[in-house]
């Protein structure tokens, strides 16, 4: 029987940057994969990005629509695609796709600091 079964609801939680279920006693609201040290968040992005840029990095990564983007960060869509356009050639990939795979391989996490995700 896997052990989360056996833990009592009052240990058990799930992460809520990542969704994993683990146990814990220190009341704890994350992980610890995403508590480790070596997790990167959003500062850790590519320095020749704006913080803009980082930001629409980041929802791009969360497979957001432009137009998604474009309502979170209080942008126009076109705005959005301009900044687009610019994170392609700064970081030379092509296409959306890309930028995400490119995040995903030099970020392990894009949302935040591991320090303010600890509840």
């Amino acid at each position: 029987m896997n052990p989360i079964e056996l833990a009592p609801y009052s240990s058990l939680h799930s992460c809520y940057r990542c969704g994993t279920e683990f146990r814990t006693g220190d009341g704890s609201k994350v992980c610890s994969a995403c508590r480790a040290p070596k997790r990167r968040g959003l500062k850790a992005l590519d320095p020749k990005l704006s913080f803009r840029e980082k930001q629409v990095v980041e929802l791009v990564s969360q497979a957001k629509l432009n137009k998604e983007i474009a309502y979170e960060l209080h942008l126009t869509e076109g705005t959005v695609k301009e900044y687009l356009n610019r994170i392609f050639r700064k970081l030379g990939v092509s296409n959306r796709t890309a930028l995400a795979v490119w995040a995903m391989r030099h970020l392990t996490s894009l949302t935040a600091d591991p320090e303010e995700c600890v509840a």
